[in-house]
C-alpha cells in the first residue's frame, strides 16, 4: 500500500541566501535538495536527516531558481517535487499585467533597472533600460539599454542618499516621447532619491510604475512623484501605480489578481522582513 502523508517544499530567496525546506510527517525520512540556478545545476545537497538547507549564491547574477526536494522514507521509496521562481530582483507579474493593459504594442517605456524582467516588457512595447552595471548590459536583443553610471549626488534631508543615476545620459538617450516610466533601480543600497532632483526632464502626461513600496523610502518616493505631478495613485501590496487619468475597475481587478497571486506565492519570512507585525492576528 502506498505511504501517504504531508509533503510541503517551501524555498525562498532573502538578500543573498536562498532558503529551502521540507514539512512531512512521513516517518523514518531523509531529505535532499538540487539547486538550479539561471537553468543550471549549481548545487546538490546530499540525502540527510536535515529537512532545512541553505544556499548562498554571493555575487552571482540570479533570474530565476528552481529547487527539487527529495525525501527517501525508510531508505527505500523517493518523493520528489519542485519549485521555480523568478528572483525578487525581477519585475512581478503583477507589474507586467498593469503594462499589458495600460499600454500598446507602439508605446515606449523607460526603465530604471534592468533584469530579467526586462525581456519580458520588450515582448510587450518597447523597452529603455537604464543600467548602471556593465555585467547586466546587452543581455537581450530587444531591449534598448542606457549606461548610466553611479554619479555622487547632494542628498535630501528625508532620504540622505549620495549616489544616483547619471540623468544628463538619461535624458540624452531616452527617447522623446515616453509612455510609462518604471523605478527599479538602482539597488537599495544605492538608493533611488535622485530621481526626486530630475523629475523636469520627464513628461507630466507620464505614467508611472514604482515598485518595491514595500519599503517606506520607496512608497515615500512615489508619494513625492504623484505630488510633483499630482498624479493618481493606485497602490498594490508591492507597487504603486501612478497616472494622470482614472483607470478602468475591470484593469485594475486583473492587476490585482495577478499582484495577489505573486503575494501567494511568497514566504511568510519575505513579508515580515517589511512587516514584522503583518501576521499577528494569525497567531
Amino acid at each position: 500500500m502506498e505511504q501517504q502523508g504531508i509533503f510541503e517544499p517551501s524555498c525562498e530567496m532573502i538578500g543573498k541566501t536562498i532558503y529551502c525546506s521540507i514539512e512531512t510527517d512521513l516517518a523514518n525520512s531523509e531529505f535532499a535538495f538540487y539547486i538550479n540556478i539561471n537553468g543550471e545545476r549549481k548545487a546538490t545537497f546530499w540525502y540527510t536527516d536535515r529537512a532545512s538547507i541553505e544556499y548562498s549564491f554571493g555575487n552571482d547574477i540570479i533570474y530565476d531558481f528552481e529547487i527539487v526536494f527529495f525525501i527517501r522514507t525508510n531508505g527505500e521509496k523517493i518523493l520528489s517535487k519542485s519549485i521555480k521562481k523568478k528572483t525578487n530582483w525581477s519585475i512581478g507579474e503583477g507589474i507586467l499585467e498593469a503594462v499589458e493593459n495600460l499600454l500598446t504594442s507602439e508605446s515606449n517605456i523607460l526603465e530604471l533597472g534592468s533584469g530579467i524582467g526586462s525581456k519580458s516588457l520588450a515582448e510587450i512595447c518597447n523597452v529603455y533600460s537604464v543600467e548602471h552595471d556593465e555585467n547586466f548590459l546587452n543581455l537581450h536583443s530587444h531591449v534598448n539599454y542606457i549606461h548610466s553610471p553611479i554619479i555622487d549626488i547632494e542628498p535630501t534631508t528625508e532620504f540622505m542618499e549620495t549616489k544616483s543615476y547619471d540623468f544628463d545620459i538619461v535624458q540624452n538617450k531616452m527617447p522623446k516621447r515616453v509612455d510609462l516610466i518604471i523605478v527599479d533601480g538602482p539597488p537599495e543600497y544605492i538608493g533611488r532619491s535622485g530621481l526626486l532632483h530630475n523629475l523636469d526632464i520627464f513628461d507630466s502626461e507620464c505614467i508611472w510604475i514604482v515598485d518595491d513600496v514595500l519599503r517606506t523610502k520607496d512608497q515615500k518616493l512615489a508619494n513625492y512623484i504623484a505630488l510633483h505631478f499630482r498624479l493618481l495613485q493606485y497602490r498594490f501590496w508591492n507597487f504603486a501605480i501612478l497616472c494622470r487619468d482614472p483607470i478602468r475597475n475591470e484593469i485594475l481587478e486583473r492587476i490585482q489578481s495577478k499582484s495577489l497571486e505573486e503575494l501567494d506565492s511568497k514566504s511568510m519570512a519575505y513579508v515580515e522582513n517589511y512587516y514584522p507585525n503583518a501576521f499577528l492576528s494569525e497567531e
